[in-house]
């Protein structure tokens, strides 16, 4: 987890902004279920479906078997280097998150629990899973 406060002071956000993101944290936790029932390379067929840039490198990376912390250090990168702010920088560190617990075989619940405490803003009731 990415624990820099300069990064999480750009990345903050209005509530509003923060309840966008809820559909986000809810992919994550489908991409997880998906990877954990029929294998991390099932993911390869949700490519398609995958809009975000970002959202999309992470599953790309993991299909072609990239060692954990090579995966982290590219998704880390485009975070700290590709000058995001606010919901799209909040956005993408919630991805990193959710992408890394995909990766290490967490359990869907644990994948949502942990990228929706990024949306400390959001009741917990939007989560519906929680």
């Amino acid at each position: 987890m990415i624990r820099d406060l300069a990064l999480a002071g750009k990345a903050a956000c209005s509530a509003a902004d923060q309840e966008t993101l809820v559909p986000l944290v809810l992919k994550l936790k489908e991409l997880g279920q998906i990877a954990q029932k029929n294998g991390l390379l099932a993911l390869e067929s949700e490519l398609p479906n995958i809009e975000d840039r970002f959202l999309r490198l992470g599953p790309q990376l993991i299909i072609d078997r990239t060692e954990p912390n090579n995966v982290k250090d590219i998704l880390d990168s485009d975070i700290y280097y590709n000058e995001s702010n606010g919901r799209e920088l909040m956005s993408k560190i919630i991805i990193r998150e959710g992408l890394l617990r995909i990766q290490a075989g967490d359990t869907p619940r644990n994948i949502l629990i942990c990228t929706s405490v990024f949306l400390g803003k959001v009741d917990s009731s939007s989560f519906v899973s929680i």
